[in-house]
């Protein structure tokens, strides 16, 4: 989860507003996080989760993203039976989701 509020920190302006909610299902718990920063563009929106996906990305104050952390997020999550997808929208934001078994 650290990962993912970080980089919606990193990929918001300065003040943005973050919000991550938690909703209990029978089987899983769904996890969302949502930013309204720069969004992930179409074209690279199927590589973010791929190791050095997104390598030559920028954060809002310039902060180079190296394509580790969702490819590594993924990873565990996923290692725990779960699953990880976005919603994204070009200068609207994003809205990461992680479904876990309960």
């Amino acid at each position: 989860m650290s990962n993912l509020i970080g980089n919606a920190i990193k990929f918001s302006p300065e003040h943005a507003v973050i919000t991550v909610r938690m909703e209990e299902k029978p089987e899983s718990v769904l996890i969302a996080i949502a930013d309204n920063g720069i969004g992930i563009p179409l074209g690279i929106r199927n590589k973010i989760f791929d190791v050095f996906g997104q390598a030559k990305r920028s954060g809002t104050a310039g902060e180079q993203s190296f394509g580790l952390g969702l490819a590594i997020s993924k990873q565990i999550i996923e290692n725990h039976g779960g699953k990880i997808w976005v919603d994204s929208e070009t200068n609207q934001g994003s809205t990461f989701f992680v479904e876990l078994p309960r």
